[in-house]
C-alpha cells in the first residue's frame, strides 16, 4: 500500500492512498487499492483493500469508521457507540482505538487535530459541502468535544487544483462572494472561469480561528497525477482516494 503522509502534527497520524505501481498505466476505473463501498467497485476487492489497510495501521477492520457521504454537512460524533454514517460528510472523535476514513476523488479531504485536548476530525469537502460550511461544522463539534480553534493542526490531503477545477461564471461568482476574490483563478480573455477550492477551505478555516501557521497543504493535484483517483478524469464511476486519520498515545 501507498500512502502520503500528511502533517496533523503530535499526537495523531494521517495519511491518503494511492493507488498503487500497479494501477498507473492502468485504465480500469477501479485498478488499484480502494476501500469505498458505494461507487460501484466489486465488494471482495473492496473488503482485501479494507483489511489491507486495518493491517497497515495495526488494528482490526471493524475499527476503520468509513461513512457513506452524501456533500451534506453532517457531522458525526464517534463516541462509545458507532452513529448512524449514512449521510455523513464528516466525524470527530477523541477515541484512540478507531481510524476515521473518508474517500475522494477531487474533493478535498481535510483532517483536524487538537493535540492538547486529544479532539480529532475529518471531513470531505466537494464543493456543495464547503460552500454550504461542512469545515465550520466539523470545527463547532470539535468545540464541543472541548477543542479549541487556535490550537487546532490542519491538513488538507490531495484533492483538484484551481487551474483543473474549470467551472462556469454562475458557480464561480457564488464561490467569489462567500469566499473571496483569492479563490478565483486568472486565465486568459475567452476562457472558462477556474475555481481554486483549497483556496476556499482555507479562508473557511481561518474564519473558524484557526491560524493559517496551523495550516498544511499536500499540494497534491488528484486529476494532474495519475496515482491518484479522480472523478474528472476517469468518471464518479470509479475508485477513491482514502484519508485515514487515527489518534496516537
Amino acid at each position: 500500500m501507498e500512502i502520503l503522509r500528511l502533517d496533523v502534527g503530535a499526537g495523531a497520524t494521517a495519511f491518503s492512498t494511492m493507488r498503487g505501481d500497479e494501477a498507473y498505466d492502468s485504465n480500469g476505473a477501479y485498478a488499484g487499492f480502494n476501500v469505498c463501498h458505494y461507487t460501484g467497485d466489486a465488494p471482495a476487492h473492496v473488503a482485501d483493500c479494507r483489511r489491507e489497510l486495518a493491517a497497515y495501521i495495526g488494528t482490526d477492520v471493524n475499527r476503520l469508521v468509513i461513512p457513506r457521504q452524501t456533500h451534506s454537512v453532517n457531522v458525526a460524533v464517534i463516541g462509545d457507540r458507532l452513529p448512524c454514517l449514512e449521510g455523513v460528510d464528516a466525524l470527530v472523535t477523541t477515541r484512540d482505538d478507531v481510524a476515521l476514513v473518508v474517500n475522494t476523488a477531487d474533493c478535498l479531504p481535510v483532517v483536524f487535530n487538537d493535540s492538547r485536548r486529544g479532539v480529532i476530525a475529518i471531513a470531505h469537502a466537494g464543493w456543495r459541502g464547503l460552500y454550504d460550511g461542512i469545515l465550520a461544522a466539523t470545527v463547532a463539534e470539535m468545540a464541543r468535544l472541548g477543542a479549541v480553534p487556535r490550537d487546532i493542526r490542519v491538513a488538507i490531503g490531495p484533492c483538484i487544483c484551481g487551474a483543473c477545477y474549470e467551472v462556469d461564471e454562475a458557480f464561480a461568482g457564488r464561490f467569489e462572494a462567500r469566499f473571496g476574490s483569492g479563490v478565483r483563478m486568472p486565465v486568459a480573455s475567452g476562457h472558462k472561469p477556474h475555481v481554486d477550492l483549497r483556496a476556499a477551505a482555507i479562508t473557511e478555516l481561518q474564519r473558524c480561528g484557526i491560524d493559517l501557521t496551523g495550516i498544511s497543504d499536500s499540494g497534491v493535484c488528484s486529476r494532474c497525477d495519475g496515482r491518484l483517483f479522480s472523478a474528472r478524469r476517469q468518471g464518479v464511476r470509479s475508485g477513491r482516494i482514502a484519508t485515514v486519520l487515527k489518534r496516537v498515545v
